[in-house]
């Protein structure tokens, strides 16, 4: 059975509450949480590694050496005496020329290998050789290729002399999958960034 004694130290603890509001505790819950992460070394952070590339400088993601070279944008594509992207109301195409070496010992994707950024109502065409305008999937060990990585844009989101942003997310090679054998994955904070101007186009 409590006493009166016992009663007076609750009635004070539950004024002090009282006159505190929910303001005061947010913060006081929140150092908290700060002082137990600080036992046990601190929160943790996200370490994003950036590189500017220089266009016309190479850039080596692990997998592939890309020199991205010039950006342009046009009504419509044509590559080897043929129209590869059709005119399309509202639309251009953006192309941008890299070369590209695969360094590694295995044939990888090309799809994702330029991260267009900036561009909300973008949508990646596909890519293909400047040489003939064919489409290439992969690119095959110590092989190197001219190519235009294309997305289709907004008639009015680029204009000669607007820059393009793109991203090339570093790789580390894996073995081991059960399905896939061995591949090549992008990291989650390490990239190359380029940004180029966008050049006239017909």
């Amino acid at each position: 059975m409590s006493t009166p004694a016992d009663a007076a130290p609750r009635h004070r603890v539950r004024r002090w509450l009282a006159e505190r509001g929910l303001r005061q505790w947010w913060k006081a819950g929140v150092a908290a949480i700060l002082a137990v992460a600080a036992l046990f070394g601190g929160l943790d952070t996200v370490n994003t590694a950036v590189t500017s590339v220089p266009p016309g400088q190479p850039f080596s993601d692990g997998a592939f050496t890309v020199t991205v070279q010039r950006a342009t944008v046009v009504p419509e594509v044509r590559g080897g005496g043929s129209v590869l992207a059709p005119q399309k109301p509202g639309r251009r195409y953006l192309g941008v020329v890299a070369t590209v070496r695969n360094d590694g010992t295995v044939p990888w994707t090309l799809a994702n290998e330029l991260d267009l950024r900036g561009q909300p109502d973008q949508q990646f065409v596909g890519v293909m050789r400047v040489a003939d305008g064919s489409r290439i999937l992969t690119l095959g060990p110590g092989l190197t290729e001219q190519l235009a990585f294309v997305w289709e844009v907004p008639e009015t989101a680029l204009a000669p002399g607007d820059p393009v942003t793109l991203r090339i997310w570093k790789k580390q090679f894996q073995q081991g999958y059960v399905v896939y054998g061995e591949l090549w994955v992008d990291s989650l904070t390490e990239y190359g960034e380029i940004v180029i101007p966008v050049g006239g186009g017909s």
